[in-house]
Parts: structure tokens; sequence; C-alpha cells
């Protein structure tokens, strides 16, 4: 369920558009148990320069019937958890050749609390080269205990031309001390078909 409406100020400290907005979403098992639910009420702010700013709050339900392990040695019993967090998001004109986010989260999470972090840069040149560095960095209390948890994720891709491209993807994960990447190319003879050729590497820094 989501409901959506646009609004252009005529002249407004330079606003080129509002777009206010709620969506809802929410999953239930077969025996009706609400497992997760979400409330997100949100509004970007987007002036003629590009620029973007997004002010929201999501109002989250989870239901755990089963305890898990959030973190190693910190696990997240069972019970019914309805937490708010705040939202604030600020974006660069993302079609100039260099840009940038910043997206900032703050709020309840099962029983505790958490601070989200999350910077992008991103940079390309024309439609041949596209590069995206970002960084979400988690700090968590809850409970049963606290920990901090970084994900780091660089993804290059080349067009030598229109059909014919390779992509790259590299991403760690603190939580797990693991190093992932993704390597494609992709040779296209029709909008469906084509040569793929695919490599996937995990690498354990801990053993």
């Amino acid at each position: 369920f989501q409901v959506r409406r646009r609004y252009r100020p005529d002249n407004f400290i330079g606003i080129h558009e509002f777009r206010p907005h709620m969506v809802w979403r929410g999953f239930y098992s077969p025996d009706g148990f609400f497992e997760s639910g979400k409330w997100h009420i949100d509004n970007h702010w987007e002036w003629r320069n590009g620029y973007e700013l997004h002010t929201g709050i999501n109002f989250l339900h989870e239901g755990v019937r089963k305890s898990f392990e959030v973190f190693p040695g910190v696990e997240v019993p069972p019970g019914i958890y309805d937490d708010k967090e705040a939202i604030l998001e600020f974006w660069s004109n993302q079609g100039a050749w260099l840009s940038a986010k910043l997206s900032a989260r703050a709020g309840g999470y099962y029983g505790g609390d958490q601070v989200k972090l999350s910077p992008t840069v991103k940079m390309r040149y024309k439609e041949i080269f596209n590069t995206e560095l970002s960084w979400v960095r988690s700090d968590i209390d809850l409970p049963t205990g606290e920990f901090v948890a970084n994900l780091g994720r660089l993804r290059v891709s080349y067009s030598f031309t229109p059909k014919i491209s390779i992509q790259a993807l590299l991403q760690y994960n603190d939580r797990d001390n693991i190093w992932a990447s993704n390597f494609r190319f992709s040779w296209l003879q029709t909008a469906n078909t084509g040569l793929f050729i695919v490599y996937n590497t995990i690498r354990d820094l801990g053993h």
C-alpha cells in the first residue's frame, strides 16, 4: 500500500519539487502471525540544481518466535518489537560526473538502539565508465550486548561498446571478516541473449 504526491512550487527557495509519500508493507505467516511490518513516511525535497534532502520516519514491527544471533555472541530473544527510526538523507546532483550521498538513520532496533551511517561516492564518464564506493556503519546497542558492524562495497563497470561490457563488485563484511568479489563479462547479441562469463570468489580472512 502506498500514497504519493508531487508538488512543484513556482518560487520557493529554489525548490523544484516536493515528493511526500507513505508506504506500508506487512508480512504474515500462514497461521496469521504478524511477522514483519513497516510504515515509511517521508518527504523528498529536490532543488533545481539536482540536490535532494530526504526527511522521514519509519514505524517498524518485528515478531520473533525463535531467538537468533544477530552478531556473534549477541542474540535477539523471542518477542514483539515495535520501534521507530528517523531518516535523513542528502544527495548531490546524481547526474554530475561526480556525486555523493549520505544516509543517516537512528532509532529503535529489537528493543535496543541503532545508529546507521552510509556515505556513498559515485563517479562516471559518459555511458562508458561508472564506479561507486559505499560504506555502511551500524552501531547497535541491545539488551543482550552491543556491537559495531561495517560493510564496504565497490562497484565498477566499463562498456567497450553498447553490447560488450565488464562489471566488478568487491565487498567486505567485518561481521564475518569476509571479502567477496563478483566479476562479469557480457556480450549481448539481442536484448535477451548473449554470452555471459561470471566469476565469484569468497575469502574468509579469519582462517
